[in-house]
């Protein structure tokens, strides 16, 4: 039975979180409920906890100094964020210190919390050592003793010893070949492991995975005093020790087992793996510091791509703290959507991906904005009473979605088409749901939008008053009758623009304005850009 402590100073919440499962059911015990940081470091001195979640904002310490104060102190805790939809900056500094995954409360559900739970399960399973056992028994199997050495690599790893002695001896004992000088850390993420659960059965995955484990094996061999074990269903480690050799000749060594090793699975197994190599360390307890940031380098696969070998770079990484998606930016996106604008919603997204691509937010970051552009297209669909699966490919778990994407290239390709579909949808809902009187006259200004056309003139063609078309016209398209005449005027000067008219005043002419300046202020109202600064991004080649 693994023990949960659940830090959570809303009893609400508590009582939410503790009665949505049957938690003893499924293998955890929970404490009571705990209010405040200082009750839980005091809990922690007195009880063996496993599992911690807790709320980010609380009176006193806030849940990022308790995850702090857990990982020094008893790191083999996993700790849980529990986070209000706009606790960005708690949940970020949570997941630099090390939380496992957080829980957006507003979306707590049942299913998520269970897979979130088995998740934890075994993986502690996985890592869990008997101390008192005499786990160096000679009958041991070969598998057994494979299983052994991952929990060593996994203890070194997380700064399990506190002192050079220990994982000295577990060497020795274990017959690994491997010294203490010299060191490197590569870790590797196999690529579409998702994909690759799909496509084999269980045990058929793990005999590839041993088999390539096998192979590295015999690479390191050649290489002097290096191991390899997997790390979990979708990582492997590939540690190198070495003596007696310059850090020109460690460096060229690794470069050219790492890229034989990574060749080796793709040419033998069919798989792809992203790894990312660190920097020389000396000293066996630097090695939980140098592992963290060679699973932070690892993050770089998702902005340069799958099958890379990534090295480190001081430069490589810009301050995530510079992007955000702010409030400003998902009402320009909702308004884009409503009001069909696709040209603006396309390079909208566009401007997203790049700040992302640039500033190279942590994954973490990335996560929230995809919740948030998502959230942005439910609501919509909501609104607008539309059926989800036209919008969403094969009823897909959209926030399950993001561990699919290895990189940012597919995680955009899937955003877009996304909006795409919404405001494809969007478009054909409004086209018939139109009343004869509308669509009669909305044909009629799509014909006529050149011509000098007013409300008063078109309400009299079609045989109605103007105050009630323009209150029907209001209802049906969600635009006044002038802004969907505008709209329309605009659209077709930049149409007139793209094929290389670049004399304005000639095109306010063609288009139905009748006033030089105010064509200039319309179009910059729903473009965001003035005309001149449209025809140079036209001649760029950026719209």
């Amino acid at each position: 039975m693994l023990k949960v402590m659940i830090v959570e100073d809303d009893i609400f919440d508590y009582t939410h979180l503790k009665d949505l499962i049957n938690w003893n059911k499924y293998g955890f015990q929970i404490t009571e409920q705990i209010k405040n940081v200082a009750a839980a470091k005091q809990k922690l001195k007195t009880e063996k906890i496993d599992l911690i979640i807790t709320d980010m904002k609380m009176p006193g310490q806030s849940g990022v100094d308790l995850i702090a104060f857990a990982a020094k102190n008893y790191p083999q805790i996993i700790n849980i964020v529990l986070s209000g939809y706009r606790d960005f900056d708690y949940v970020k500094k949570s997941l630099k210190l090390g939380a496992e995954d957080y829980i957006l409360k507003h979306e707590l559900k049942k299913s998520k919390l269970l897979a979130l739970l088995n998740q934890i399960k075994a993986s502690l399973k996985e890592s869990e050592i008997n101390d008192n056992s005499n786990i160096f028994t000679e009958s041991f199997l070969v598998d057994q003793r494979d299983i052994l050495v991952q929990n060593f690599a996994d203890k070194l790893v997380k700064g399990y010893f506190e002192d050079k002695i220990k994982p000295k001896r577990e060497l020795e004992l274990l017959g690994i070949n491997f010294e203490f000088k010299k060191m490197i850390i590569a870790l590797g993420q196999f690529d579409d492991h998702q994909i690759l659960q799909e496509k084999y059965p269980a045990a058929k995955l793990v005999s590839l995975k041993k088999s390539f484990i096998n192979m590295a094996a015999e690479i390191l061999r050649e290489n002097g005093k290096s191991f390899a074990v997997l790390k979990g269903e979708k990582y492997f480690l590939l540690l190198f020790s070495f003596t007696n050799k310059s850090e020109l000749e460690i460096t060229n060594n690794v470069t050219s087992a790492v890229n034989r090793i990574k060749s080796a699975l793709k040419n033998y197994l069919n798989i792809t793996a992203s790894i990312a190599v660190g920097e020389i360390v000396d000293d066996p307890m630097q090695i939980q510091i140098e592992y963290e940031k060679v699973a932070e380098l690892l993050q770089e696969k998702f902005y340069q791509g799958k099958d890379k070998i990534i090295y480190y770079n001081k430069e490589s990484r810009n301050n995530g703290e510079h992007f955000s998606l702010d409030i400003k930016t998902e009402k320009k996106l909702h308004n884009y959507l409503v009001n069909q604008n696709p040209a603006a919603l396309t390079a909208e997204l566009e401007s997203i991906f790049c700040k992302i691509a640039k500033y190279k937010p942590s994954l973490g970051v990335v996560k929230l904005t995809f919740i948030s552009l998502i959230n942005i297209v439910n609501t919509v669909i909501k609104d607008n009473k539309l059926a989800k699966d036209k919008i969403y490919p094969e009823n897909q778990n959209l926030y399950q979605q993001l561990d699919k994407f290895n990189t940012l290239t597919e995680f955009q390709s899937w955003l877009q088409e996304i909006y795409k579909n919404l405001s494809n949808e969007l478009a054909a809902k409004q086209g018939s749901n139109y009343s004869d009187l509308i669509r009669k006259t909305t044909t009629y200004l799509k014909k006529n939008y050149s011509q000098d056309i007013t409300l008063t003139s078109t309400a009299k063609l079609v045989g109605v008053s103007y105050s009630y078309l323009s209150r029907k016209f209001k209802e049906e398209c969600g635009l006044g009758f002038s802004d969907y005449l505008n709209d329309l005027r605009i659209k077709a000067a930049k149409k007139l623009i793209n094929q290389g008219n670049i004399n304005f005043k000639e095109i306010v002419k063609q288009v139905g304005f009748n006033n030089y300046n105010y064509f200039f202020k319309v179009f910059k109202d729903i473009e965001g850009i003035t005309p001149s600064e449209y025809l140079e991004k036209n001649s760029s080649g950026l719209v």
